[in-house]
């Protein structure tokens, strides 16, 4: 039985998805995988769920993951098919993962790419909280200025504001 397998009960044995291993940290099962000639076609691909292996590994803080999959010259700024279309940095950024945003950072993502609803990840880490990202990524240039125009549909170089605040973002 390799490192990628799932006992289920004592007569049957399933074979755990690459999802699945990125997103609880199983970093045996993914070098398994990319052993076996996983193609990055398939690393890039989403699930489902709308989520490719980085992100899950992303959003819930797999340094030693995301760096595999870094090496693995994954698609850093593919977006989510769910309804927002985030990217990996956005979740690590909305989950405070600041290893993450500055690995995914090194490895070219884009930092002012937008959410369909106009959401940047320096917007995810303020709306959450996460200062130490927030002050991350403003030191790699993030825009500040950045705004949703919801009359318009297109992004404006302004001031982050939302229906729930009026709080711009922190300088």
């Amino acid at each position: 039985m390799n490192d990628c397998s799932n006992l289920w009960n004592e007569d049957e044995v399933v074979k755990m998805d690459i999802f699945t291993a990125c997103s609880i940290g199983e970093y045996n099962c993914l070098q398994q995988y990319l052993a076996d000639g996983m193609e990055l076609a398939d690393l890039d691909r989403p699930n489902i769920g709308g989520w490719t292996p980085l992100m899950y590994a992303a959003y819930v803080g797999h340094d030693t993951i995301v760096n595999l999959l870094l090496d693995h010259h994954v698609d850093v700024n593919a977006l989510t098919t769910t309804r927002h279309g985030a990217t990996a940095l956005m979740l690590a950024a909305s989950c405070g993962n600041e290893s993450i945003v500055y690995f995914l950072l090194q490895s070219g993502a884009k930092i002012d790419i937008q959410d369909k609803r106009g959401w940047t990840c320096l917007f995810y880490a303020t709306y959450q909280g996460h200062h130490n990202v927030v002050k991350l990524l403003l030191e790699n240039g993030a825009e500040k200025e950045i705004r949703w125009d919801p009359m318009t549909k297109y992004c404006q170089n302004r001031k982050f504001y939302t229906k729930r605040t009026s709080t711009k973002v922190v300088q």
